[in-house]
């Protein structure tokens, strides 16, 4: 699939099945995402793939974090929420964490660091698509939660930018193609 197709066919699925993307796949999605634009080449992103038995390892970093924010905040965790926080991961059997780790650079700002792991998972997904996988992006409370970014050995002032999930669209999901409208997107300075 040439890169434009991949960019158009590319969809977010919510739900992923075996198989996962293969070793030498994940090797070469991993490429793709290093290959983002980097001012200043800093490669301030991380990757962590997570599949099997890390994925639910990981799971309870998730709930545990959910029911220490709970409490934070006066609230009583909820048995379901907790349940969801610590099994989600296995709506895809391989996720990849992309992070930004701050590389403290004098002329090149966090932020700009932190962009360029947004289009490095941007091509992971991209690269994932091209090789015939499906792909989700999710955010949500973790990927600001100093529990979460400290069992994947980042530092508070680090990011995580999105939890992956590759595999297998399961048949009758699939999703049509985009088809962007440029309609109000565009602004013209003449």
């Amino acid at each position: 699939m040439d890169a434009l197709d991949a960019i158009f066919n590319r969809r977010s699925i919510g739900r992923l099945a075996p198989p996962a993307p293969s070793d030498a796949d994940v090797v070469t999605i991993l490429r793709a995402a290093a290959a983002a634009p980097d001012h200043g080449e800093l490669r301030p992103f991380r990757f962590t793939v997570l599949d099997g038995d890390a994925q639910t390892a990981f799971g309870s970093v998730l709930e545990q974090a959910y029911v220490a924010r709970c409490r934070e905040t006066g609230r009583e965790p909820e048995p379901a929420r907790a349940e969801k926080e610590r099994t989600k991961l296995g709506r895809a059997p391989l996720v990849i964490v992309v992070s930004a780790v701050d590389q403290e650079h004098e002329k090149i700002p966090f932020v700009e660091q932190r962009d360029a792991a947004v289009a490095a998972a941007q091509n992971a997904l991209v690269a994932a698509t091209a090789l015939g996988y499906g792909s989700m992006w999710r955010t949500g409370s973790p990927v600001d939660d100093h529990r979460v970014k400290a069992a994947l050995g980042l530092r508070e002032k680090d990011a995580i930018v999105g939890f992956l999930y590759l595999g297998t669209i399961p048949p009758g999901t699939s999703k049509p193609r985009r088809d962007p409208d440029l309609d109000g997107l565009i602004t013209d300075l003449l």
